[in-house]
């Protein structure tokens, strides 16, 4: 009996130990994935917004390809598209920007009126508030020396002999090659990152087939039907979701723009296309669109009527798109559950910053995809995918044994 007893103890330990080493082993290779994700951020970021892209122009290259175009000529033609409908994006928003520039002395009064309303609201009571309670709780003690303000203490002596505070040394004129320089040089990042994705995205294309061969060999040496799989579905996947989200944030966009010039705000276009660009940043581009609005309407408009009309414009188109929408879309084209759209958008913000934010759900559904066609992998549809954790037997179990609740199994058995 003890000799049995020993036996299983060791048993036990044996497995103990392979658990923990196994384990250790696989929080040891995802620490080090990490660290190589954060690390080489500035190469993955642009080849990975470039696959996004290629995602997206692929229905176009597929039907340039029916209509008899070589694959080299419906790859250009569809980048060059991009390129132009980038560009001119770009164009229209500089171009509202700088009429808005120009037009910022005329509501001059409006935003200083409303800027001192709002102080008066805001910031007055918290400081009448702090004032009596300042009074009501501290007392001046005896021979306590009055504190100097700042602004004297760092006076020199001749000035606060003179009252009069020295000039600042005058600032020599920026000449205008200088501020040309400075310009190309505020420019010159983004150029660059938006000519390298672009230069990555044309090979892309040029090469899917290719890549798709390698990917497959890699992934899939022993079961090249399974790599083939994931692999597609992973791409139908990600294709069916950014065509769906383009055409859902045009589609917003133009939304804004027409409710936005009925309610007569000027520069309408420019609040439509930032609603449309800013929305492919999950959660807060919406958000950010319709602040940036309702700030314009409160400096056009004498009154507060027009930006609450514009913030109830973005908050109820917001909702139909959010609630009816994008549900009937997205959760049929990724096959993710709302928690982990959240939890992914949260982790690669912070790993990869505003690129990630953009990125994150195309990245989850790739992990999703992974989990769903590699063994070692599926604890990650597990918990990134929408379908239901247990079998309905498994569920009854559940539910009768350990929750014990009657009216929770008559509601899903009248649901089956």
């Amino acid at each position: 009996m003890n000799e049995s007893r020993e036996t299983d103890n060791g048993v036990s330990a044996t497995h103990a130990t392979g658990w923990l080493r196994d384990h250790s082993s696989r929080i040891m290779t995802a620490g080090i994935i990490l660290g190589l994700l954060y690390l080489a951020r500035s190469v993955l970021i642009p080849l990975a917004l470039a696959l996004m892209l290629s995602l997206l122009v692929a229905p176009l290259i597929r039907a340039l390809r029916r209509l008899g175009i070589g694959k080299a000529s419906s790859v250009l033609v569809a980048v060059a598209a991009l390129t132009v409908a980038c560009v001119g994006v770009a164009a229209a928003l500089g171009t509202q920007i700088l009429h808005i520039a120009e037009s910022l002395p005329q509501y001059e009064s409006n935003v200083q009126r409303k800027l001192k309303t709002l102080e008066e609201v805001t910031v007055d009571p918290i400081v009448r508030l702090s004032n009596e309670t300042n009074r009501l709780t501290e007392s001046r003690q005896p021979g306590q020396a009055v504190p100097v303000p700042a602004h004297d203490v760092e006076r020199s002596p001749s000035e606060a002999a003179s009252g009069v505070a020295e000039a600042p040394p005058p600032e020599f004129e920026s000449h205008p090659l200088l501020l040309l320089w400075k310009l190309l040089t505020t420019v010159w990042h983004p150029i660059q990152f938006a000519g390298i994705v672009l230069l990555v995205l044309i090979f892309v294309l040029l090469e899917y087939e290719s890549l798709r061969d390698r990917f497959i060999r890699i992934a899939g040496a022993t079961d090249i039907r399974t790599a083939t799989l994931a692999l597609n579905d992973a791409g139908d996947r990600l294709s069916r979701y950014f065509v769906s989200q383009f055409a859902v944030n045009v589609a917003f966009g133009l939304a804004i723009w027409m409710s936005l010039s009925a309610l007569h705000l000027p520069q309408a276009l420019l609040c439509g296309i930032l609603a449309g660009v800013m929305r492919f940043v999950p959660y807060v581009g919406a958000a950010i669109a319709a602040l940036f609005a309702a700030v314009l309407a409160l400096a056009v408009d004498s009154g507060w009527s027009l930006a609450l009309s514009g913030l109830g414009v973005f908050i109820l188109l917001d909702i139909v798109v959010g609630q009816l929408v994008e549900p009937h879309l997205y959760g049929h084209a990724t096959g993710l559950s709302p928690l982990s759209v959240v939890v992914g958008a949260i982790f690669w913000s912070w790993l990869w910053g505003p690129a990630g934010l953009i990125l994150s759900t195309p990245i989850t559904v790739c992990l999703l995809v992974a989990g769903r066609h590699m063994k070692g992998l599926g604890v990650l549809e597990l918990l990134l995918g929408n379908a239901t954790a247990l079998t309905l037997p498994q569920k009854f179990q559940q539910q009768a044994a350990l929750s014990g609740d009657p009216h929770e199994i008559i509601a899903d058995a009248q649901r089956v």
